[in-house]
């Protein structure tokens, strides 16, 4: 790597790419050697505070101020903020990465900061770059990865759905986008990572809104670039503070976006790197069933009207004489699954481990027998929820309690215990086998939050889930927590993940279970997948073939057991009993898929 300083420009040239840099507002250059693609950008970014703008008076020239080991080259430039004073824009260089941040000082309530998007002399300036797309490594129910430059692409630790990509599929994915041009393979991969600890904010944002418009066309205002990282004012600032990096690697293949942005980050320590494999019993791996599909086929049955209430909720279902049924069904036809997962509502409350005693007379007896059958049981638990819980243990937004904080000890307490009872064998626990979690989409996310220590991000996430696998474990050493977030960040508080829900624009869901599945290998390496059950989701006359994409692509899992109710929007539902076609190719895949764990 070799380093030229003049008295104005910094240029950075290695074997994979050659940067050029001036002080803002001056354009500078990298280009990425292996497809001679140009990216030009503004070198700084705006730093707000809720509620107050940043502007930039003034900007020092780039400055070589440190080496390490490796041969990575540091380097800043300084400048005057009317936020912050001074404040610096800072890079490492090494042979085949590049990342940026800022280093601030001052108090205040940061809402966004932004990287190559920076407002100088009452004019906003950004980035642009030689490419036509933008790619989301998070999955979404459209599975709408791709976006135009001009567009605005948001990845939120949360979920909002009022995005038009249709809203995040899979909870905590790694923040990474790759730019690209569709004439070559190569990306330049941009990712958000932090020192562990630090990862609190909420979305990492391609392009985000131009706040001083080049011209009153709006066509001209989306032309600006760059990326963001938004706060939302949940950030205190008080004293020095190093920003989260926007980190630049290079790849090629839409394949390996999100594995060259890892191993970036493991390399640098912003990330604990997974465990290969993760040590459980054999039973983990066998085949499952859960009743969530037959109970939606009871409760939604051949309408297609969703907006209308139906006369029971599917939870209504979720009964021991019912459940007896369906796994009887099962079992008559060779099908008998290793696991069952009684999903919502076999409690009486979401808070409560205490059993509706009018679905489920003496569920502990239920579940031992299950034990002495060869069955394990997992329960339906959510995420991120109100019911049951008391305001004054609650996140709050804008005043209004909306889930339980787990940053309160009282709340903490609460969970402790419900946990404990789930799995404990003592008298007053259920002696599970392993807990469903549901509803980590809902992660609280944006604007007016508040809570006891003042958590947010995918640290707010991580701190849920260390609360439950911590209890889960007290009570037994082989309890599984299944889930469906993705992030080697809370990969020692995962054992098993879920492919999820597939509400997908796809007719079938072969291609998005298989995006999902390669979004776990490269966050969970080690973590046994539960594909979930997709027939309902798909459309085609196809269907049964699913069951060989679940097979292998990790634990076949069925969501039904008597009825088949296969449903997509727009579409006319189909229900139906299952057929003995249908037990017969369910028991030829659990057969072939326990014939291949021996």
């Amino acid at each position: 790597m070799n380093f030229t300083q003049l008295a104005n420009k910094l240029v950075i040239d290695t074997e994979h790419y050659n940067i050029q840099l001036k002080p803002a507002p001056d354009a500078c250059f990298l280009t990425d050697k292996h497809t001679g693609r140009l990216y030009g950008f503004v070198a700084g970014g705006d730093c707000c505070k809720d509620g107050q703008k940043d502007m930039v008076q003034t900007a020092e020239p780039w400055d070589v101020c440190g080496h390490e080991a490796d041969g990575s080259i540091f380097a800043k430039s300084t400048m005057d903020s009317v936020l912050w004073g001074k404040k610096s824009f800072c890079a490492r260089f090494s042979e085949d990465a590049l990342e940026f941040w800022h280093e601030i000082n001052g108090v205040g309530a940061l809402d966004q900061i932004r990287f190559f998007r920076l407002s100088m002399g009452g004019c906003e300036f950004g980035f642009s770059a030689d490419i036509d797309e933008v790619y989301n490594v998070a999955p979404n129910f459209l599975e709408r990865q791709c976006f135009h430059p001009a567009e605005t692409a948001i990845h939120d630790y949360g979920n909002d759905l009022s995005l038009h990509s249709g809203g995040i599929a899979i909870a905590s994915v790694p923040q990474v986008f790759g730019l690209h041009d569709r004439r070559d393979k190569g990306y330049a991969v941009f990712s958000a990572f932090a020192e562990q600890g630090q990862y609190d904010w909420d979305s990492f944002i391609w392009n985000p809104e131009v706040t001083l418009p080049p011209t009153p066309y709006v066509g001209d205002c989306v032309k600006g670039g760059g990326f963001a990282l938004d706060y939302y004012g949940k950030k205190a600032i008080n004293g020095p503070w190093k920003s989260p990096s926007v980190c630049i690697t290079f790849v090629d293949g839409e394949e390996n976006v999100l594995a060259s942005a890892l191993e970036y980050a493991y390399g640098r320590n912003y990330l604990p790197r997974p465990a290969t494999s993760h040590p459980g019993p054999a039973w983990w791996k066998e085949p499952i069933y859960c009743t969530w599909h037959d109970q939606e086929a009871m409760s939604q049955g051949a309408k297609v009207d969703y907006m209308t209430p139906k006369p029971h909720p599917s939870g209504y279902f979720c009964t021991q004489a019912i459940v007896d049924g369906w796994i009887k069904a099962l079992e008559d036809h060779d099908c008998k699954p290793g696991t069952v997962v009684l999903d919502d509502k076999w409690q009486v409350s979401l808070s409560s481990a205490e059993p509706d005693t009018k679905k489920w007379p003496d569920i502990r007896k239920w579940i031992d027998e299950c034990h002495k059958r060869g069955i394990r049981v997992f329960l339906w638990g959510m995420a991120w929820y109100r019911e049951g819980i008391p305001e004054d243990e609650c996140v709050t937004r804008n005043g209004e309690a909306i889930c339980g904080d787990i940053t309160n000890p009282k709340y903490e307490a609460r969970l402790r215990e419900m946990v404990r009872r789930y799995f404990s064998d003592a008298p007053d626990g259920l002696n599970a086998d392993g807990l469903k979690l549901d509803g980590l989409l809902n992660l609280p996310t944006g604007a007016g939050l508040k809570n006891h220590k003042g958590i947010w991000g995918l640290e707010l996430q991580k701190y849920l889930l260390s609360v439950i696998y911590d209890e889960a474990k007290k009570a037994r050493k082989d309890v599984c927590i299944s889930v469906f977030t993705a992030n080697p960040y809370l990969d020692q508080y995962t054992d098993m993940v879920r492919l999820a829900d597939m509400y997908s624009w796809r007719i079938t869901t072969k291609r998005s279970m298989e995006i999902r599945a390669n979004v776990y290998r490269a966050t969970h390496p080690g973590v046994l997948i539960d594909t979930d059950g997709q027939l309902q989701f798909c459309a085609a006359p196809n269907y049964l073939d699913l069951l060989d994409t679940e097979a292998s692509l990790g634990i076949p899992t069925i969501y039904n057991a008597k009825i088949l109710r296969r449903g997509h929007f727009f579409f006319n539902p189909v229900l139906s009993e299952l057929t003995e076609e249908d037990y017969a190719r369910i028991a030829k895949v659990f057969r072939e898929y326990r014939e291949r764990l021996k």
